[in-house]
């Protein structure tokens, strides 16, 4: 296992990826006590180890597992437990209800943002939240919801203002 590249002491466990504005990347790999020392966040919030929940979700295969079968690749649900991987970006689209409260567990989530500062987790909540909007919007046209249709253009307007367009 790699050593932490601030210490050089323990092993490293988190790597971190700073990229500036000139688009170069730098890459460091280091142990959680650096992390937290550097004031790295998320830290603290990694409670789950990721390879026991694999274990878990491996142990666990049954029949519907075996049958359950993405369109893209062809590998089964079951052969996902076993390998701790998915096969192809259609998977996660043949296997979503299954997935999800894996997905949950692990980054405690069910949509993965990314890492960001509080201002950019910010602004793509205000996305998602625009992006709902217009859906539900739409939704509501087609139901002939007129009244509902008319809260939700207001709503999406303001929330159009607020996420800056």
């Amino acid at each position: 296992m790699k050593k932490c590249d601030i210490c050089g002491e323990n092993p490293a466990t988190i790597r971190v990826r700073q990229v500036d504005k000139s688009g170069t990347s730098t890459e460091v790999e280091v142990c959680a006590d650096c992390a937290r020392k550097k004031g790295i966040s998320g830290v603290e919030t990694i409670k789950i180890d990721i390879t026991k929940v694999l274990a878990e979700i491996r142990s666990k295969v049954d029949e519907e597992d075996k049958k359950l079968i993405c369109d893209g690749c062809g590998m089964s649900f079951a052969e996902f437990k076993r390998l701790g991987r998915l096969g192809c970006s259609s998977c996660y689209t043949s296997f979503a209800e299954r997935l999800e409260p894996i997905v949950r567990r692990i980054q405690g989530a069910g949509q993965h943002v990314g890492k960001t500062t509080k201002s950019g987790r910010k602004q793509a909540r205000e996305r998602m939240s625009v992006r709902r909007l217009r859906e539900d919007l739409k939704t509501a046209i087609q139901d002939e919801d007129y009244e509902k249709a008319a809260e939700l253009r207001d709503q999406l307007n303001r929330a159009e203002e607020n996420a800056g367009g």
